[in-house]
């Protein structure tokens, strides 16, 4: 049986239950961060046995602003997975409502569930790549994961590295709430067309910045070049593995940003972390040389979705 749960309270108790603790997206004070009170409704399917015993759980919110329901945390968290028993997927599908999206599921774990039910394979139908760093790999020396780069690629990219430090870039590591100037950076870039000219999204990013302030999770750098910060990353520090969350530069400066990516990993060497995640998406990430995990999303139904 699969019941409805609405209660904050209770959604909590139950997170506490089912989470393993391990990743950051498992962490309830950084979800709910992402979780817009004004917006979001929680929905959470809770798998009951014959005497009631919670025995799964997915932490669905309904987004009244996007008319869709998806897992607490939205779009930005990756490589999720599902807490609940494979053979009670079917169940919980028929409990999904319309409009149901759940953003870049670890694909290791979507494998294992259609090798059981491959009558649901359609509905994992988008294919994404998460791309991570493990600096143990390369003896938490960024140098040497560069050798691995193409002959012809590495130059390059010492080149333009090179020349922005020609610029003499001043870089600052703090755990301060920068998120202003992550915003700031951004909407300068990009104008109308950036992702925070919603002045909602902003608020999103300042939530989880807070809160990875107040909890001691925040790793912070700028740089700035003739005194003025020019670039910022805001990092995520949690059982040893860090994720870079968020990161801009002015664009009026040439390669500030691979500058800007470099540092971060350089000072997750210097943190000796196990991992650095640079989450989903994007090309550079691959001509890195990072190491990618494959992620689908599921929907129900299946795209293309109706505006409405």
């Amino acid at each position: 049986m699969i019941r409805t749960e609405t209660d904050l309270q209770e959604c909590r108790r139950l997170w506490s239950i089912f989470s393993p603790q391990q990743d950051a997206w498992d962490d309830w004070d950084l979800m709910y961060a992402f979780h817009d009170q004004d917006k979001h409704r929680l929905n959470f399917l809770v798998h009951q046995s014959d005497d009631e015993t919670p025995n799964g759980l997915i932490p669905l919110v309904y987004d009244t602003g996007l008319n869709r329901y998806m897992l607490m945390g939205g779009s930005y968290p990756d490589g999720r997975i599902l807490w609940l028993r494979y053979e009670d997927f079917p169940e919980f599908f028929g409990q999904f409502p319309e409009r149901t999206v759940l953003f870049d599921l670890k694909q290791s774990w979507v494998s294992g569930l259609l090798q059981l039910h491959p009558e649901f394979d359609s509905y994992f139908a988008e294919p994404d790549l998460r791309y991570y760093l493990a600096p143990p790999d390369f003896g938490f020396d960024f140098d040497k994961h560069l050798d691995t780069l193409p002959a012809d690629k590495k130059p390059k990219f010492l080149y333009d590295l090179r020349n922005i430090r020609k610029r003499e870039p001043t870089l600052q590591w703090s755990e301060k709430d920068e998120a202003e100037l992550f915003i700031d950076l951004v909407n300068r870039n990009f104008g109308a067309e950036s992702d925070y000219a919603n002045p909602e999204d902003a608020l999103e990013v300042r939530r989880v910045v807070h809160e990875l302030e107040s909890s001691g999770r925040l790793r912070t750098m700028t740089i700035e070049i003739d005194g003025v910060r020019q670039a910022v990353s805001l990092s995520l520090l949690h059982n040893n593995k860090m994720v870079a969350l968020y990161a801009s530069s002015n664009n009026d400066y040439n390669n500030l940003g691979k500058l800007l990516n470099v540092e971060t990993i350089n000072e997750a060497c210097r943190l000796r972390v196990d991992e650095i995640s640079f989450m989903v998406g994007m090309q550079w990430k691959a001509n890195w040389k990072m190491t990618s995990e494959p992620c689908n999303t599921f929907r129900k139904p299946v795209a293309p979705w109706s505006a409405e």
